[in-house]
């Protein structure tokens, strides 16, 4: 159980910027398509982008950063 007053941390997979997970943006897998998680409630395995750094999404090298961290194959559409 987590301490009181405890904020859980998330790194953006981009940058490595260290932030409070509200903070950041959190993509996941459902039915080999990659959504945006707008609640961070979805299961699964998620990245996190913080602000900044979610635009650049388009980037190829952003992109299998994406891929590698969600543990997906490139054939994956990314729906947002």
């Amino acid at each position: 159980m987590p301490k009181k007053g405890h904020i859980p941390e998330r790194t953006c997979i981009v940058c490595k910027k260290k932030l409070p997970k509200k903070e950041l943006l959190r993509l996941c897998v459902r039915e080999n398509q990659i959504i945006l998680d707008r609640f961070q409630k979805e299961g699964g395995r998620g990245a996190y982008f913080c602000v900044e750094c979610f635009p650049k999404i388009k980037n190829l090298k952003v992109r299998r950063k994406l891929f590698r961290a969600l543990r997906v194959k490139n054939n994956v559409n990314i729906v947002l």
